[in-house]
């Protein structure tokens, strides 16, 4: 086998067939599942997880921000110099 050199196997960007199936067969479950979901025999509290569920889902996630303030006080010295104009007021 030459280094650097894909020789053999799947060629790139070729589906694995073994995943496509069982993503086929999981879509058909899940499809299946919702049709077959109803609300009616649901409690308040199941309601309410089942939302969350799907809204991770469908809503993008929003970044955390966190703005650090310095409430330190800072300090700072004025010199005031004197020029020679004002030695003579």
């Amino acid at each position: 086998m030459a280094y650097g050199i894909k020789t053999g196997g799947r060629t790139k960007g070729t589906p694995n067939k073994i995943t496509k199936e069982v993503k086929d067969k999981l879509q058909v479950l899940i499809d299946k599942t919702v049709d077959e979901l109803t609300t009616a025999n649901l409690s308040v509290s199941h309601k309410l997880k089942l939302l969350e569920l799907a809204l991770n889902y469908t809503l993008p996630k929003l970044a955390h921000t966190y703005n650090e303030v310095d409430n330190k006080q800072k300090s700072f010295r004025v010199e005031y110099v004197a020029s020679k104009t004002d030695t003579n007021s």
